[in-house]
């Protein structure tokens, strides 16, 4: 007598069962082994840069306003007579020069006209405790439209100014027919700097 077997081909359902339960406890060592790796969430790119534009429109406005500002000043420049900036340029060298202690005395500035020749002439003194050295006169010349015509630098009679002595300078303007209304004069150094000075002149006179 032979034990009955089951139909032919057919899988013992005991092994699938315990192929079933080999194969969830390897799947299960290897989810628990091997964990996924856990993801930060993504953060969009308007969350990002929400700040940075306003941000650039505070820079952006900034650089307008001072753009602004420097075009109205160059164009208040502009409309301005070039005697009224030079004005100017004197009262900001004058308050620079506040500070500074006067080295010249300016004595006499005067001028006066023969045989067509328009001559200006002036005298400074030496009024500091040290020698003053290549001193010049600047003199600009104006139109009668009060609009700079030229300028001229005049040497002085001394290369060399000591302490308490007078120098004087003297400009000829030849064929002299009325090509300027008016002038001013300031000192510089030969090296570029300009010299206050005390101004004591007792006769100030211009051509008309």
């Amino acid at each position: 007598m032979r034990k009955a077997r089951g139909p032919a081909g057919l899988p013992d359902p005991a092994r699938k069962t315990e192929k079933l339960d080999s194969g969830e406890a390897a799947h299960g060592e290897s989810a628990a082994g091997a964990p996924a790796l856990a993801q930060a969430p993504s953060v969009p790119a308007f969350e990002i840069l929400q700040g940075r534009p306003l941000i650039l429109v505070d820079l952006l406005r900034a650089l307008l306003i001072a753009a602004s500002l420097a075009l109205a000043a160059a164009l208040v420049l502009v409309a301005l007579p070039q005697s009224s900036i030079e004005g100017l340029a004197k009262r900001l060298l004058a308050r620079h020069g506040a500070s500074q202690p006067e080295q010249i005395a300016f004595l006499y500035l005067g001028d006066d006209l023969k045989d067509k020749d328009f001559r200006i002439r002036g005298v400074i003194r030496n009024i500091s405790t040290a020698p003053i050295e290549q001193l010049d006169a600047s003199i600009r010349l104006y139109a009668h439209d009060r609009s700079i015509l030229e300028t001229t630098v005049v040497r002085m009679s001394k290369e060399t100014i000591d302490p308490g002595e007078i120098a004087q300078f003297e400009l000829v303007y030849p064929d002299y027919r009325q090509d300027f209304g008016s002038y001013s004069v300031e000192f510089k150094l030969r090296k570029g700097d300009v010299l206050p000075y005390k101004d004591m002149r007792a006769n100030r006179t211009a051509p008309e």
